[in-house]
């Protein structure tokens, strides 16, 4: 029977969620300590999710029964759950554990009909030894009474070398129309009127069938210089990062926003709506270059955006891929791994 130093409840019910938890898994152990995960089957219970908030009472029992069972057969010296929701319905534990997130229940889960979760989420952060928000804005948002929080982040790395040049051309990752403003993102394109002078939008994650019928049922026309390059391979994708000028945003919302990170990462300037929820690179960007963030929503306002990122002068734009690296120094390997040796392992494995 093995006895790893932690047993990692892994819900991942998203790609995002999936790799974010391999990573934490490789980061554990290049920190010194040996862990093994155990990943969350929904099984039949997965016809019931609908919507929310049942879809989390659905996760939260199988989180609850995949951590019982593999506690019987395991014997860690302490657990880290990944997401609230996976861990508002887990036993009282003897053992120590810490909860991950990317963002608590009472900042994308708002109103009265989510009381319940709240509740359940203030215990078992309140339980916890420790929470490992993945952003600034996660870790503000903690209710009160949370256990002491580490900022412990996804690893975001640059892919290969800075180009000699870049192509006339922005990058997007849509990988649900709704949620990421295909809508707003589109016609923000058009009301850049970048392509007029040979500018193109590459809309990588979804099936361009899928996206056109989004467009068509809110009303926004294709406009020229669109191409749907679809589910791309995650090398294909940094690839295309690593040769645009722009990175195109218009989510309504992000609970981490992996993509506009990575795309920092790899020098695109982030031309971003002010998307809600724990959204760090809107942060960064911010900083980087204000005229790069959209005032609201509206697609005239992203257009301006996009223009912008297509317009500056090349001096400020390197001078924005340097200060981009430093902003995103924490998310870098040996900055997540020493952090984890220093303020998580010795707090979770005493």
């Amino acid at each position: 029977m093995s006895r790893p130093d932690l047993l990692l409840v892994s819900l991942g019910t998203t790609l995002g969620w999936r790799v974010a938890d391999e990573r934490f898994l490789e980061q554990v152990e290049g920190a010194g300590a040996s862990a093994e995960a155990v990943a969350v089957r929904l099984g039949w219970t997965d016809r019931l999710r609908r919507g929310y908030p049942v879809n989390d009472l659905v996760e939260m029992i199988a989180a609850r029964r995949a951590l019982t069972s593999a506690l019987r057969r395991r014997r860690p010296r302490a657990v880290v759950i990944s997401s609230s929701t996976a861990a508002m319905l887990a036993p009282a534990l003897e053992l120590p554990y810490a909860v991950r997130l990317d963002c608590p229940a009472r900042l994308n889960r708002p109103g009265h009909r989510n009381a319940v979760l709240h509740a359940l989420e203030r215990r078992a952060l309140r339980r916890a030894r420790l929470t490992l928000p993945w952003t600034e804005a996660g870790r503000a948002a903690l209710p009160p009474g949370a256990a002491p929080a580490v900022l412990v982040p996804p690893t975001v790395e640059p892919s290969g070398p800075e180009p000699v040049d870049r192509a006339p051309l922005a990058v997007a990752y849509v990988p649900d129309p709704k949620a990421k403003g295909l809508d707003v993102l589109v016609a923000g394109w058009a009301s850049a009127r970048v392509a007029d002078d040979g500018a193109r939008l590459h809309v990588y994650g979804l099936d361009p069938v899928w996206g056109r019928a989004h467009l068509a049922r809110t009303g926004v026309p294709e406009p020229p210089g669109i191409e749907w390059p679809g589910m791309a391979a995650a090398g294909e994708f940094r690839a295309a990062l690593r040769s645009a000028r722009v990175f195109a945003a218009g989510a309504r919302w992000e609970d981490f926003g992996q993509a506009p990170l990575e795309a920092l990462a790899d020098g695109a300037l982030l031309a971003t709506v002010p998307s809600g929820g724990a959204f760090e690179a809107l942060r960064m960007a911010r900083e980087l270059e204000p005229s790069l963030v959209a005032a609201s929503l509206e697609p005239t306002e992203l257009g301006r955006a996009i223009r912008s990122a297509f317009e500056l002068p090349a001096a400020r734009a390197q001078d924005y891929r340097r200060r981009a690296a430093e902003l995103l120094r924490p998310f870098r390997a040996d900055a997540v791994r020493e952090t984890l040796a220093r303020e998580v392992l010795p707090v979770l494995l005493r």
